[in-house]
């Protein structure tokens, strides 16, 4: 059985601190999932039956933190610190076994040099000390399981024997919890990394099947810069005015098709992307000029955005390309005319809520663009069939607000109206300046 310990390795104060703030063995600590949760019968039945084995009136399971200890299972401690269920290092012996990762026996503790102070004596009633570690596999201490009396006792070798199995006992019930843990905790990893390789399948299945949307897109316009070259090229000489204007519209529709191709690149590797403090007022300002200067006269744009909006984190020059795909697509939409809002407002996404982009908790501007017509991915010249360049600016935007922590979500019916909503992630507050602000 242990022996009475007055010279016990752990009288050095240093000693003891830096084997009890030992980061490997907090950290085995934590992974055991145990601190600060609530009482559990399991872990009640074996500090009850070291009361009833032992003849003693309480017993403790306890978790030795680096400044605390916390009771996982507390028998007959008097109030307040049964209901608490933790104590401050002053009121520890757990401690002691703890740090030297060894059965303590304490008799008396007030005529204990290493104990006669401590306040566990006067505020929790003990004297008499019986003290097991409770060791990982690989040698950590996390705690000690103890029988405490409030008299002194004798301990003797059958007293030792039997609580050194139930701390056995109660050292398989802990592996057995952080086990749960550690799976709980791989599933989770498996989870995310399942969803990413989602994000990449759905990123590949869209590639593949816009590809032959855009090949047709891509001809088209080619077809019509030919077009518009040879058009232009015949009244040259005799309408020079005429055929200035049609080489602007060629030039144009060439713009787009470059800019068309350059989206592309959104399902390639890419380069790092560089987030910044973007002001999302001023931006949406910018964009309803460009949507009313299109050739849809009848074309309602109103702007509602919220007031004292944070910037949001985004590539600047990123974020402008995204934008504007979607304004020409909207614009696009709406060959009759119609009403379409740009709006922002800030949105606190909640731990534990299930978001409908699946963000994660944090502060995110929520970006829509709503607006009446035949709705955006609806044909302009056949109503109700896919446009595939609606749709690729669709998936281009929604892979950027991925890229950068937000996500998007489309809602409404061709022909009945849409929404295309997107989310992106805002600085917390202090951080606006460190990331520097950009009106974008």
């Amino acid at each position: 059985m242990p022996a009475e310990q007055g010279g016990h390795p752990m009288s050095d104060e240093t000693l003891l601190r830096k084997a009890l703030r030992d980061e490997d063995r907090l950290m085995a600590l934590r992974r055991t999932g145990l601190l600060d949760t609530a009482p559990e019968e399991t872990f009640d039945r074996l500090t009850r039956m070291v009361c009833r084995l032992l003849g003693v009136p309480a017993a403790l399971v306890s978790l030795v933190e680096a400044d605390r200890q916390f009771f996982k299972s507390a028998v007959g401690l008097p109030q307040p610190w049964l209901l608490r269920r933790e104590t401050s290092l002053l009121h520890s012996f757990c401690q002691h076994v703890v740090a030297a990762g060894e059965p303590l026996l304490i008799q008396d503790a007030g005529r204990h040099p290493l104990l006669s102070g401590n306040l566990a004596i006067s505020d929790l009633g003990v004297v008499a000390y019986l003290g097991m570690p409770l060791i990982t596999a690989d040698g950590h201490a996390l705690g000690a399981l103890c029988a405490i009396h409030t008299e002194p006792r004798a301990w003797t070798s059958g007293d030792a024997a039997a609580l050194r199995d139930l701390a056995a006992v109660t050292m398989s019930e802990i592996t057995l919890r952080r086990l749960v843990v550690e799976m709980a905790e791989r599933n989770r990893r498996e989870a995310v990394q399942h969803q990413a390789t989602e994000v990449r399948v759905r990123r590949l299945e869209a590639l593949r099947r816009l590809a032959d949307g855009v090949r047709h897109d891509l001809a088209g316009v080619m077809q019509a810069v030919q077009s518009g070259v040879r058009l232009a090229g015949a009244r040259l000489g005799h309408d020079p005015a005429t055929a200035q204007s049609i080489l602007a519209l060629v030039n144009d529709v060439a713009r787009r098709g470059g800019a068309l191709a350059q989206r592309l690149t959104a399902f390639a590797p890419r380069a790092e992307l560089r987030p910044e403090a973007v002001e999302v007022a001023p931006l949406l300002q910018r964009l309803a000029r460009v949507i009313k200067s299109g050739p849809v006269v009848s074309l309602r744009v109103e702007v509602d955005v919220a007031p004292g909006l944070p910037p949001v984190l985004a590539d600047p020059e990123e974020l402008k390309s995204v934008l504007l795909g979607l304004a020409a697509s909207t614009r696009d939409a709406m060959p009759e005319g119609g009403t379409l809002t740009l709006g922002a407002a800030l949105e606190e996404i909640t731990s534990g809520a299930e978001h409908q982009a699946a963000l994660r908790p944090g502060r995110h501007v929520r970006l829509s663009i709503a607006y009446t017509g035949t709705g955006l991915g609806g044909g302009v010249s056949q109503p109700g069939t896919v446009n595939p360049s609606a749709e690729f600016e669709l998936a281009f935007a929604r892979t950027f607000a991925e890229q950068v922590g937000g996500g998007l979500v489309r809602e409404g019916r061709p022909g009945a109206g849409t929404t295309v909503t997107l989310w992106l992630p805002a600085p917390e507050a202090g951080g606006v300046a460190e990331a520097g602000l950009r009106e974008g």
